[in-house]
């Protein structure tokens, strides 16, 4: 393998990286912003915060 084709791998590997992240994201992204975002102290009580971010 040349040094040529040996830096088109690595870059197809990275820009591939890249784009599956984003892939997973954009359909995805119900699951992230639930995990991410306490509850509202104002609306949810803390009895029922536990059972909120379900």
């Amino acid at each position: 393998m040349t040094s040529r084709s040996g830096m088109i791998a690595v870059i197809g590997f990275v820009v591939g990286s890249i784009l599956s992240v984003l892939v997973v994201q954009h359909f995805a992204p119900d699951e992230n912003t639930k995990n991410t975002t306490p509850p509202d102290p104002l609306v949810v009580a803390p009895e029922n915060a536990a059972e909120e971010t379900r």
